[in-house]
């Protein structure tokens, strides 16, 4: 899914009319809180090229939609309009000025660096996560009190290196740290690894290197989310060393995360496994079943605040989630937010009998946590080839097929974002994502056989 900064689009009837039903189908599917937060107000511009144009007000909104809505969107548009085959957006906040360079001043009334998408395109740092709304418990409290550290003092640990498993609050850490420094107007640039390589290369391929080097190099701090995703990338790492090094002997504060320890991340060079190791290192571990309760108690505070109903979701509902999510707070607190938006259409507090009918799909075959990684090793047992090859580019149909079901059962047996299973298969877009699962879907409701085969291979993963 492109970005698109610009464009006077002629908006149809029929175009309108489409977009309502599609709205309306969303609703539906995901409630009214929902619905009212992120579907209502994204505006439908236009059809180019096969392409539906969307207008959102923000990028944080536009990441949101991407990584939660946007397959859904697409495959319900598509059963109105099957000449559409990808979604584009536009963001309402940016605006086209013939006359903007690359070039970037610190010097402007907000310090976090928010460089434009027809740019550099940083992500924006989210307010919402903060150091006070952040539930600290033994197995999180030393990163949280490293990251408050070199809030009040810059370089106290320098760099701060934070690592732990999907889904365990890293990013929530990170947020917290920009919106912090934020208020003692630092210059701040905050991005994720994947976006910082797309940017050098773009730079690269423009021919301005030198205005990503100044930049990036003149940072007060540096905030990278998952590190290991430049991971094989020898052009990309050589600038990273460099920037990392300038920004290290001019005392800027670089603060880093990843799924796992320096030591442990697999083609980074050994000279930045160990400028990564020179300042402190801190795991995230799973949290107990204490800490994931005050986690959902806080939430249902949060949202019953938010929202100002009375809808109780009883302890006993709360300690039946805490059992059952145990490896990532960001999907447990996705089944709490559903049994929020479910109780909510129905307008009655959820017991425990209510919310495992409305858990019933996740629950059906929860025997055993499924992983991604679990669904690649299946896979590629059940058609005999290498993992290599089936996390290569390549693109012969022998390899491509088994790559393209193990996504879509990556969708359908867990619950990571469009995103994050694009991550899992050696980082690829979450477009190739939503291609897979349409084409997948395409051929089991057209070859009863490969139906069968992939349903096959389905009841093996659960059995694992």
């Amino acid at each position: 899914m492109n970005i698109k900064n610009s464009s006077a689009l002629n908006i149809s009837d029929d175009l309108k009319k489409n977009w309502n039903i599609v709205q309306l189908k969303l609703k539906e599917i995901y409630g009214i809180d929902v619905y009212k937060s992120w579907i209502e107000n994204v505006e439908a511009k236009g059809i180019e090229q096969n392409s539906l144009i969307l207008r959102v007000k923000t990028r944080f909104v536009r990441d949101w939609i991407v990584s939660h809505y946007a397959d859904k969107i697409l495959d319900h548009f598509q059963k109105l309009d099957d000449t559409v085959s990808r979604i584009q957006f536009e963001i309402s906040e940016i605006f086209v000025n013939d006359k903007i360079s690359n070039i970037f001043d610190f010097n402007t009334k907000s310090k976090i660096i928010d460089i434009k998408d027809t740019n550099y395109g940083v992500n924006r740092i989210d307010p919402r996560l903060n150091f006070d709304n952040f539930v600290t418990g033994e197995s999180n409290q030393l990163a949280f009190s490293a990251a408050k550290r070199i809030c009040e003092n810059l370089g106290h640990y320098n760099p701060l290196y934070i690592y732990g498993s999907v889904g365990l609050g890293k990013t929530h850490i990170l947020n917290s740290i920009g919106n912090q420094l934020k208020q003692l107007q630092k210059k701040i640039i905050y991005l994720s690894a994947e976006r910082f390589m797309y940017q050098f290369v773009k730079s690269i391929k423009n021919k301005d290197t030198y205005k990503f080097k100044d930049i990036f190099r003149n940072a007060d701090v540096l905030i990278l989310d998952d590190i290991q995703f430049i991971s094989g990338k020898d052009v990309t790492q050589e600038e990273f060393f460099y920037t990392f090094n300038s920004l290290i002997e001019n005392q800027s504060q670089v603060v880093i995360s990843s799924d796992r320890s320096p030591n442990d991340l697999d083609r980074i060079q050994d000279r930045i496994k160990s400028r990564l190791s020179g300042g402190l290192v801190v795991d995230i571990q799973q949290p107990d079943i204490s800490l994931r309760l005050e986690i959902l108690k806080k939430r249902c505070l949060a949202e019953k605040d938010q929202f100002s109903k009375d809808l109780i979701i009883s302890d006993e509902i709360l300690t039946f989630i805490a059992n059952e999510f145990k490896s990532s707070i960001r999907d447990m607190l996705g089944v709490l937010n559903r049994i929020i938006a479910s109780s909510r259409i129905q307008n009655r507090n959820p017991s425990l009998q209510d919310a495992k009918l409305i858990l019933k799909d996740l629950f059906s075959n929860m025997n055993a946590v499924v992983n991604i990684e679990d669904i690649q090793k299946i896979v590629v047992n059940f058609y005999d080839i290498s993992i290599t090859d089936f996390l290569s580019a390549r693109r012969s149909r022998h390899i491509a097929r088994p790559r393209q079901i193990a996504m879509y059962l990556s969708k359908k047996l867990t619950t990571k974002s469009l995103p994050e299973i694009g991550r899992k298969f050696t980082g690829r877009d979450h477009t190739t994502v939503i291609h897979a699962i349409k084409k997948i879907e395409d051929l089991m409701h057209n070859d009863k056989k490969f139906a069968l085969e992939v349903q096959e291979i389905s009841n093996r993963i659960l059995k694992k």
